[in-house]
């Protein structure tokens, strides 16, 4: 394998421009990526959460006040009142045969 030839000082100071040219292009490559990778803010998408956040609180709240999560409470008790009694039918049957 070829080892990578790293410019030594003195041909640094034989292509000046050349070294200046090398090390601004890395250089905006480098900013490019930093700016182009970082596209949303931190706090954006905090402000964005705790937005969100407010938003499920009052949902949550005007849902109880009218009464409809205590009425798909009730539907969810009897949806698994009726499944357990039609499985302990089933496990009966099942056992008698």
């Amino acid at each position: 394998m070829d080892r990578i030839k790293i410019p030594t000082p003195e041909k640094m100071q034989k292509y000046p421009w050349g070294v200046t040219v090398v090390t601004l292009i890395a250089m905006v490559i480098m900013l490019l990526y930093t700016v182009l990778r970082k596209s949303d803010c931190e706090e954006c998408e905090q402000r964005y959460q705790s937005e969100r956040n407010k938003n499920d609180i009052l949902t949550t709240a005007l849902l109880i006040k009218n009464g409809i999560i205590l009425k798909q409470a009730v539907e969810a008790k009897e949806k698994d009142s009726t499944t357990y009694k039609k499985l302990n039918k089933s496990k009966k049957i099942v056992k008698e045969y």
